[in-house]
């Protein structure tokens, strides 16, 4: 199958930049209730505010957004990106979502941040990349610690979501770690 508008490429997924249509596939990201319970995304939104807000990235030199395409289909599943880059520091903050249930647990949230991690320390020459995930969210935890991040500190009550306040742990990796792993 062809891939249009092929960047980055795995054997399960590729990742390409935005195009007309994903912010449908990013509404249902936010809006869903399974992404939305570990993301704790709190307002309702809509593909029209999706695509003001991810306009507004794609216009900023610190935000790297990429959507998530099932390599089989060629569907758009979700979004990665780096975000609030440091281009003096060399840092940078990941995030990633996957939109529906049946794409999760098949290995393309993993193969994602492979392939991120591979594309931040090899081709834009990141010194370390960090994200903050919800304690509660130990699939993630896991996922995260299998490609290589640490975690490195506890923000206690640091978002509020279903009626609570959580714990996120602060996660990250070293391009030293990362060429570790690698070898």
């Amino acid at each position: 199958m062809e891939t249009p508008n092929l960047f980055l490429e795995g054997e399960k997924v590729f990742l390409r930049a935005f195009e007309s249509g994903d912010e449908y596939v990013i509404a249902q990201l936010e809006n869903h209730p399974d992404p939305r319970l570990t993301l704790l995304y709190s307002l309702p939104t809509s593909p029209q505010k999706q695509l003001e807000k991810t306009l507004k990235q794609l216009n900023d030199p610190n935000t790297i957004i990429f959507t998530i395409c099932d390599k089989k289909t060629g569907n758009a599943i979700g979004q990665t990106g780096f975000f609030r880059i440091d281009w003096v520091g060399r840092m940078a903050i990941f995030y990633i979502g996957i939109s529906k249930r049946i794409n999760q647990g098949k290995g393309f949230g993993k193969e994602t941040v492979k392939l991120m991690l591979e594309y931040a320390f090899d081709v834009l020459n990141m010194h370390r990349i960090q994200l903050h995930v919800a304690t509660e969210n130990t699939a993630a935890i896991k996922a995260y610690k299998r490609n290589g991040f640490i975690i490195e500190g506890l923000l206690r009550e640091a978002m509020y979501g279903q009626g609570k306040y959580h714990d996120f742990h602060l996660m990250g990796i070293l391009k030293k770690d990362y060429l570790n792993l690698k070898k």
